[in-house]
């Protein structure tokens, strides 16, 4: 039987096998599955959150981990992402909303061609520190998440401070908060990372809108920040009012 020839269960079965084996013999079996594999990825994100790995750097003997995919909230959440054209989450510390929206874009650059996807936040830092740091220093998310993948499952992306090019012509773009920085853009997927904390929430809303009217999926995300805000209307979908 060919490797080109493998449906999902056969594959199923061969990689619960490598789960058995050795680190070097799981490696070596599963590069020689590298297309097929690659192939279910691109299908499939969960499936290719297995061989994603995050950080924490509270954890400095531990600080690389393989990504928690069997967590239920985490698969939920995924197919969430995947399925809905506008999301708005309502995070908390510590529940990996940050890391599984990194792992969100770099899996829709990487494996959708000719895509642009925007990660907006409050400050321009912040989307550098979450998609790529310049050359040699601290990386950013997405860049940590491409270098840390299987060598055999690797693409050569092109890194540069707050931005990331695929080969297959997506790119993945950090940008400060303010209304004239998104409203120029043609966007495939865009992130508004803790957009109750943006300024000009309202303007930022109105330069989004007629993105997703056009197709683009938009993924508002924030720890919440009281009522009265434009983050506040679109996760309880009415306006809410401040009480006195």
């Amino acid at each position: 039987m060919s490797l080109a020839s493998l449906d999902a269960i056969q594959l199923d079965k061969i990689l619960q096998r490598a789960d058995t084996l050795k680190p070097k013999e799981a490696r070596d079996l599963l590069s020689s599955l590298g297309r097929e594999v690659n192939e279910r990825c691109a299908q499939d994100g969960l499936f290719w959150l297995r061989f994603v790995h995050t950080r924490d750097e509270s954890d400095p003997d531990h600080a690389v981990k393989p990504f928690p995919v069997h967590l239920d909230y985490v698969q939920d959440l995924w197919r969430i992402l995947v399925r809905d054209q506008r999301v708005v989450i309502a995070k908390s510390r510590q529940m990996l909303v940050s890391w599984v929206m990194a792992c969100f874009i770099t899996w829709w650059a990487r494996y959708k061609g000719n895509q642009a996807v925007y990660w907006q936040t409050k400050a321009y830092e912040d989307a550098v520190a979450m998609i790529c740091m310049p050359s040699g220093g601290f990386q950013g998310r997405c860049q940590f998440i491409e270098d840390n993948l299987p060598v055999w499952m690797r693409t050569p992306y092109k890194p540069s401070e707050g931005r990331i090019q695929y080969p297959n012509g997506s790119i993945i773009q950090g940008l400060a908060g303010g209304a004239d920085k998104i409203r120029s853009k043609v966007a495939s997927l865009i992130v508004e990372d803790e957009f109750a904390y943006q300024e000009d929430q309202d303007g930022v809303y109105t330069a989004v809108a007629p993105l997703i009217q056009k197709g683009a999926k938009a993924i508002f995300v924030s720890s919440p920040n009281g009522a009265g805000n434009m983050f506040a209307t679109l996760f309880h979908g009415h306006p809410v009012e401040v009480a006195e």
